[in-house]
């Protein structure tokens, strides 16, 4: 087998040959799902089942490197929270896979969906609110890690108290724009100095942050979370932060009378019984307008193999333009100029 889909499995089979001896690939399948990065699945004979992640053929669409990836993974490795078993990265010239590093981790047997989530039925809402609590439990987990024992800091910026939390990440978020930005945005400028101005410093802890979270970033197998994945945008923060980031998991849930049963705020002293971490509404909804600049940051780098002429896709130019447009918009808001 030399090839699959656009996958040299020659020379994969070169670097799984000094990783795990006498195993040989079976099978390669190119999952669909994700625009960051690729990823494909590898069965090997015997029915061992790999990943593989590495960066599209003119880089990631995302500014973090795809080794910061593979680190954190090596790092929660030694936690409580469930992740895959990361196996190793390969960067030896000899054994790249069409020129390009990548990284290989275990297979975690599951879906990234929750069958009936998103179903409008009330017979669902018990299903609803589980799924709510289990997302709970496992941000608990990441949340009251012990990032300095695994070593997060050596990797990631470190707030030099719970209270400089939120002007860290506007300064580490704000470098990194700088060290790519090829043009200006004034709104971004304007809104950055009023979120300066507003941060929270009420901050219980500094904890270790996924970043993007819930239903399409984490594995789920008979309703629990089993590894939580795509952690390319994790940082060191405010626990806050990680409740503006999560996806499809704060369902307001009404019962016969139309009282409110279920919602953020229950979701949220849900999570302090289980982490002994208080989080405010306001905090939450901080980190949400600062959520713009992270949007601004990633459809902005999206434009830069468009301006090189080294990637034109179609996905890529609209990212670039009316996303960040949008990002932007969000940005003037919080300066109160739009």
């Amino acid at each position: 087998m030399t090839s699959a889909h656009g996958f040299d499995v020659d020379a994969f089979e070169r670097s799984l040959e000094r990783n795990i001896p006498g195993a040989r690939v079976a099978q390669v399948t190119k999952f669909w799902r994700g625009v960051s990065r690729e990823t494909w699945a590898i069965e090997l004979a015997g029915g061992r089942r790999l990943v593989i992640r590495r960066d599209l053929p003119i880089g990631s669409f995302t500014p973090t490197s795809l080794r910061f990836e593979y680190e954190v993974y090596r790092r929660l490795a030694a936690s409580p929270v469930p992740t895959a078993q990361p196996l190793w990265y390969e960067d030896d010239p000899e054994l790249l896979v069409d020129g390009r590093e990548y990284y290989v981790r275990d297979h975690v047997e599951g879906s990234w969906e929750v069958a009936h989530l998103t179903d409008p039925d009330p017979r669902y809402d018990e299903l609803r609110i589980a799924a709510s609590k289990e997302h709970m439990q496992k941000l608990a987990l990441v949340h009251t890690c012990d990032w300095e024992a695994l070593r997060f800091g050596e990797i990631m910026a470190v707030p030099p108290t719970p209270a400089a939390s939120a002007e860290t990440m506007i300064d580490r978020l704000a470098e990194l724009l700088a060290s790519f930005q090829i043009e200006a945005f004034p709104a971004v400028t304007e809104g950055l100095e009023v979120l300066r101005g507003e941060a929270p410093t009420d901050v219980p802890r500094v904890s270790l942050l996924k970043g993007t979270n819930g239903i399409g970033e984490e594995v789920w197998r008979d309703g629990k979370i089993v590894a939580m994945s795509d952690w390319e945008l994790a940082c060191l923060g405010d626990p806050a932060s990680d409740f503006a980031h999560v996806q499809r998991l704060k369902p307001t849930v009404r019962d016969r009378d139309g009282n409110v049963v279920w919602s953020l705020g229950h979701a949220l002293e849900f999570y302090e019984a289980e982490s002994g971490i208080t989080v405010s509404m306001e905090s939450v909804d901080y980190y949400r307008r600062l959520g713009a600049l992270e949007t601004v940051i990633y459809t902005h780098y999206a434009a830069l193999p468009l301006v090189s002429g080294d990637d034109l896709l179609a996905r890529r130019a609209w990212v670039s333009t009316e996303v960040l447009f949008e990002a932007v918009r969000r940005m003037a808001r919080s300066a109160g100029i739009a």
